[in-house]
């Protein structure tokens, strides 16, 4: 009889353990689920590492692969505005005889809405499942005077497929906000 007592209490451990176990893990799970929330929040209110001063950007290199490297040009030929690459960070600046405004579309509803910010999503999406760090996910300014577009910086845009990417949409973009203003 010794050895049954002994079965059963054994069992009664094995079973308390069991239940310890998947308790734990549940807690394991909503501990993740917990981490995973505070870095979503932490990338949405933008925290990003102090970047050091930068000098004026360089044109791009002739990986881009245009003829002409630093400019964004509309379909019939005109300069909309030059395109230069220092590390990281891609700078936009309209032509200044051009006054392109935040409000002409499809500055807002593509370039912003659809480019910018869906490449930020993702980028934060990888950032939460730790494929990435924070400080690798993009980020934008739009500098303005007014309405008007003075500049567009675009920092960790990643790499040369994402550069083409962006080169891309800001000549589609203000291309056709250049065809707004010629009808204005």
């Amino acid at each position: 009889m010794g050895s049954e007592d002994e079965t059963r209490k054994l069992l009664r451990i094995r079973e308390d353990l069991g239940r310890r176990i998947t308790h734990l893990q549940t807690e394991l799970e909503d501990l993740q689920k917990a981490i995973a929330e505070i870095d979503r929040n932490i990338v949405r209110q933008g925290f990003r590492q102090p970047t050091p001063a930068k000098t004026r950007p360089e044109p791009i290199d002739e990986a881009v692969g245009d003829d002409d490297q630093s400019s964004i040009k509309s379909k019939g030929g005109m300069t909309l505005g030059t395109l230069r690459l220092d590390g990281e960070e891609i700078v936009f600046e309209p032509v200044s005889g051009l006054v392109f405004n935040t409000s002409i579309p499809p500055f807002q509803s593509f370039l912003v809405d659809r480019v910018f910010e869906n490449m930020r999503a993702a980028d934060e999406e990888r950032a939460t499942r730790g494929e990435a760090t924070l400080d690798e996910v993009l980020s934008y300014e739009v500098v303005t005077e007014g309405d008007r577009i003075l500049r567009i910086i675009v920092r960790n845009f990643g790499g040369e497929r994402r550069l083409r990417e962006i080169r891309s949409s800001l000549r589609w973009a203000f291309d056709k906000m250049y065809d707004k203003l010629r009808q204005s």
